[in-house]
């Protein structure tokens, strides 16, 4: 995960894009993923993200996290399976007394929401791992207004997530090898071991941004008139595939409108 969530250099046609461009790609899976309840479409969605992903050349890398969503997919799944009551019952888990209908429609309802789960997800993350942190940032300084402040802070966020994961994989195995058990079944005792853990990353964590504090003193931030190093531009590559995923949308919201990819 703490991979995936810092940028992936490759010589991909989706990294030579504008990250513009890929913000609304995202954007686009995100509701075309919301519009639709059919699980076909979904499923549809999830089979192109894969697609993109594998264009990338970042399938690969996306593989753990993939392992990992399954198992909160299948969670959904599950869920939305035993709680939806409408439709045609297929069997009961309880068959004695008829307690706990599974229904055609929950199967389905329940694909389609893990289906959307994982789509949404992958997506931000194959947008990630495609994008510099710094053209991110200076998308949402030039194109979309945002103050800088706001920016750096995300991309600071950004930047240190998987520092930190690093950090809290590096603590839990110097308190193991003192002796310190955090494995256990019950939460409470589990909550309660991470105590000597979470006190180093604290320390750690002030231990830096101090540092950072002192290191944006030094370079002079918020001195004066800010400059890039890097300009984004956008190429014809990039305004085709722009006014594509516009227009599909567009249309899509129309199907849907007309009642299509509803369940």
């Amino acid at each position: 995960m703490a991979a995936l969530i810092e940028y992936l250099p490759k010589d991909s046609p989706v990294h030579r894009l504008n990250a513009l461009t890929k913000f609304f790609w995202a954007l686009f899976t995100l509701g075309f993923g919301l519009l639709f309840n059919d699980y076909r479409y979904l499923l549809a969605l999830l089979a192109s993200v894969l697609l993109v992903a594998a264009l990338a050349r970042v399938l690969q890398n996306l593989l753990p996290v993939i392992s990992g969503l399954t198992v909160f997919a299948a969670m959904l799944f599950l869920i939305q399976t035993l709680f939806y009551n409408q439709g045609q019952v297929l069997f009961y888990l309880i068959p004695g007394v008829d307690w706990v209908p599974v229904t055609f429609q929950g199967l389905l309802s329940g694909l389609a929401m893990a289906a959307r789960m994982m789509t949404i997800i992958l997506s931000f993350l194959v947008f990630l791992a495609t994008t510099r942190t710094q053209d991110i940032v200076l998308t949402l300084v030039e194109k979309f207004k945002i103050p800088y402040d706001y920016a750096f802070m995300f991309l600071t966020a950004l930047r240190f997530i998987p520092s930190f994961l690093n950090e809290v994989k590096m603590v839990s195995a110097a308190q193991q090898a003192r002796g310190h058990a955090i494995e256990g079944i019950n939460p409470f005792k589990k909550i309660k071991s991470y105590a000597p853990v979470m006190i180093p990353l604290v320390l750690l964590s002030i231990n830096k941004a101090e540092n950072i504090a002192m290191a944006m003193e030094t370079k002079g931030y918020c001195g004066g008139h800010r400059t890039s190093l890097r300009e984004t531009k956008m190429k014809h590559a990039d305004y085709l595939l722009t006014a594509a995923l516009i227009l599909l949308l567009v249309s899509s919201a129309a199907a849907r409108a007309a009642g299509y990819g509803a369940t």
